[in-house]
């Protein structure tokens, strides 16, 4: 006999911005939360071609689940943004819903 099987449970994880319009060279904050609650780390997720392929933008740790991280756009142009978790021994990997933005 096998070992009984276990699927893993599903994670809710969020992603915010203040503006959804904002010039380049500002620094902002995207923030979010994890549920159930959760020791780990977040990468911050960015988009430029409508989510065909996403970048690191780096890593937030979860506190209390939350997390924030600091982002300052360099250059123009409409970017999406979702926050990554890649899910321990008892939860799945997990993606936001994403967050479009204007940088100007």
């Amino acid at each position: 006999m096998g070992t009984p099987y276990s699927p893993k449970a599903k994670s809710i994880l969020t992603c915010e911005i203040p503006n959804q319009t904002m010039n380049k060279d500002t620094e902002t904050t995207i923030s979010g939360s994890i549920w159930p609650e959760h020791l780990a780390l977040i990468f911050i997720q960015i988009s430029e071609d409508e989510g065909s392929t996403w970048n690191n933008l780096g890593m937030a740790t979860i506190e209390r689940s939350n997390y924030s991280f600091k982002w300052k756009p360099e250059k123009s142009g409409t970017y999406l943004l979702r926050s990554f978790w890649t899910g321990d021994m008892d939860h799945k990997k997990m993606a936001s819903p994403t967050v479009r933005v204007e940088v100007q």
